[in-house]
């Protein structure tokens, strides 16, 4: 492993384990001590990494925009295979990582605590993905593929159930996904 692959590990070792621990026992619970002691590091070079324990956790918020981004990012497809699409794709990444599903629930936390740092609270709230959904819902709706109602209202209802099963699946790792079909069939017009 060269000396760059090596710093880049040892980085995404501490964000890793931070992001664990600001999940599980919140930001404040959390010491930059455990960090260092989970990740077997001194805390002298977790310092080196990140120099404040906000600077670590903004770094992981960045993380969580970027993710969060990711679904308006996706090549444009039917409103309802949107969601599909997307559906298929996290609970893939949830299975294949458990950081990606950490993240998910970081990102809630950081929207509704309010002793946070005002800075990574405002970046946290900076991307809206259910008023992002509502123009897919809205396309679905005037084609006739997405079951009719108050947009705003369907696209809640479809990023809380992303968000329970996200939260379930951080808590209780062995419990099984949902098939994806299962969560997009809220949306689904009534044939």
């Amino acid at each position: 492993m060269t000396r760059k692959e090596q710093k880049e590990y040892r980085r995404n070792q501490i964000l890793q384990v931070a992001l664990h621990l600001f999940i599980h026992q919140g930001y404040h619970g959390t010491k930059t001590s455990q960090i260092s002691r989970e990740a077997k590091i001194s805390e002298g070079l977790l310092f080196h990494y990140f120099p404040t324990k906000e600077s670590l956790l903004e770094e992981l918020v960045k993380m969580g925009v970027y993710g969060m981004q990711y679904p308006m990012r996706m090549d444009s497809v039917a409103p309802l295979d949107f969601f599909q699409k997307f559906t298929v794709q996290l609970l893939q990444y949830l299975k294949e990582n458990i950081f990606t599903a950490e993240l998910f629930v970081l990102m809630a936390q950081m929207q509704r605590t309010e002793e946070i740092p005002v800075k990574v609270k405002e970046l946290a709230a900076s991307v809206d993905v259910i008023g992002s959904a509502r123009e897919v819902i809205l396309a679905g709706q005037s084609e006739g593929t997405i079951r009719q109602g108050d947009a705003l209202a369907l696209s809640n209802l479809y990023w809380c159930c992303i968000q329970g099963v996200v939260e379930q699946y951080v808590a209780r790792p062995r419990l099984p996904l949902p098939e994806p079909e299962w969560i997009v069939a809220m949306l689904k017009a009534e044939s």
